[in-house]
């Protein structure tokens, strides 16, 4: 689809435009924090630290943005009034994270920080109301008052239509069989108690479930059950651990070269995502800024990009709040879209599994220049800038569109330069290109 043995995708992707969603914030305190495409990108659910969930039509959203860039020729255009949303809902709750149900393209759940609950939504009844709510069954009598302590991501099962998985501060990984109750039926557990996890990927057979969390540390548990999956610690209670247990930082520390040049101190996970062109791939971003790929077969960082804090920035405020960044994989050529932590953008990083990637990891110090040489002329990574900074991100389905939610509380679409939507609205190449700037900055109405 990217072509990239040809040219470097990256350099063809331009900022089409600024959406504002229902209820944008020019002053920055409500930010996108959750951003996902249906499976045949028909529709984009987005949710927002405030509690809002909107459901758009995308090809609403491209005709527009792209027809309105042209036509009009300003410089800003205010998209809150001509590009409303399908369903719009205020949960009145701080939100996380949102999925699309595969098995019904009608659902959407949404999970928060703040609570131990998944909303689940039926877009087709154009409700405000969950059309259902799955709560987090405590673990012990302790967890019970542990309400307050909520999910931060789930997953929705492609093979089995009632299962349903989420990821916890509590550090529990809960599995829901929703034929059986609304309450969570299996709990899988870490081996310190609390260590709060962040993000969550099912296995493409969805026969492992891998986990992030804030302390730094990947796990990843057998599904499958059975009685080896399982430690009994009474008669009552079953612990469930993970088939493995690996620390980011610590192999960060056994890459000399990445060391002997700063200083790697403890990171927690934000987000982490199987690379689809490669399984064996994932890639973590950390709350420092830093992004990577865990070889899932040999357990080892192969690649890294590291670039300085935002913290340090000369105009960062003296309280400088780093908001949770998910990125997301270009579903081919192992491409990694990450919002950047030092401006207003959108990184495009190369992970492509081999050492002809800009972030391959060099183990061997005296293989360092040899290595260097080999990567001269391929592609690099890619920084595209953007009106705000992109918090989350999502790829199109089906065609080469990228969405990013901002800490403005907009929609930044990203399309490729020849690139349309079929149909009367669609176009041309031409019209397209005529807009863009070629220093790849964004393009305004």
């Amino acid at each position: 689809m990217y072509g990239i043995s040809q040219i470097n995708p990256m350099r063809e992707f331009v900022p089409v435009d600024v959406l504002q969603p229902g209820r944008g914030n020019p002053n920055g305190r409500e930010w996108i924090s959750g951003v996902e495409f249906d499976s045949k990108g028909v529709y984009l659910a987005s949710v927002t630290n405030i509690g809002c969930l909107s459901v758009h039509d995308y090809e609403t959203l491209y005709c527009k943005s792209t027809s309105n860039q042209i036509k009009h020729g300003r410089k800003e255009k205010d998209f809150r009034n001509d590009t409303k949303p399908i369903l719009h809902i205020s949960t009145h709750e701080k939100l996380d994270a949102v999925r699309w149900n595969p098995t019904n393209q009608d659902e959407v759940g949404c999970v928060s920080e703040r609570s131990s609950k998944i909303l689940l939504f039926d877009i087709a009844c154009m409700s405000v109301e969950p059309s259902e709510v799955l709560k987090r069954k405590p673990k012990s009598s302790l967890q019970q008052n542990m309400e307050h302590i909520g999910l931060s991501d789930m997953a929705f099962s492609h093979n089995d239509k009632f299962r349903i998985l989420a990821c916890g501060l509590d550090g529990n990984l809960h599995l829901w069989d929703r034929r059986a109750s609304k309450s969570s039926c299996s709990v899988m557990s870490v081996s310190s108690p609390l260590s709060p996890l962040s993000s969550l990927e099912l296995t493409s057979d969805e026969q492992v479930a891998i986990v992030g969390s804030k302390y730094g540390n990947v796990y990843a548990w057998d599904l499958r059950g059975g009685r080896t999956s399982a430690a009994f610690l009474s008669h009552k209670e079953v612990y469930h651990p993970p088939l493995a247990t690996i620390n980011i930082g610590s192999l960060l520390g056994k890459i000399s070269s990445l060391k002997a040049q700063t200083e790697i101190g403890s990171s927690g996970i934000q987000s982490i995502n199987i690379d689809p062109s490669c399984q064996h791939q994932l890639a973590f971003h950390l709350s420092n800024g830093w992004s990577g790929i865990l070889n899932l077969n040999s357990l080892k960082v192969t690649h890294i990009h590291c670039p300085p804090p935002p913290w340090i920035r000369e105009d960062a405020p003296t309280t400088y709040v780093y908001h949770k960044r998910k990125p997301a994989w270009l579903h081919t050529d192992s491409i990694y879209a990450v919002g950047s932590s030092l401006g207003n953008g959108i990184n495009f990083l190369d992970f492509s599994p081999d050492m002809k990637s800009s972030c391959y990891v060099t183990y061997d110090s005296d293989d360092l220049q040899t290595d260097i040489e080999e990567r001269v002329g391929h592609s690099l990574n890619h920084f595209l800038q953007a009106s705000s900074s992109v918090v989350s991100c999502a790829t199109h389905p089906l065609n080469t569109s990228i969405i990013g939610g901002t800490e403005g509380g907009s929609l930044v679409l990203i399309a490729q330069n020849n690139e349309s939507i079929s149909g009367e609205d669609s176009i041309s190449d031409e019209q397209v290109k005529s807009g863009v700037h070629s220093d790849m900055s964004e393009r305004k109405i």
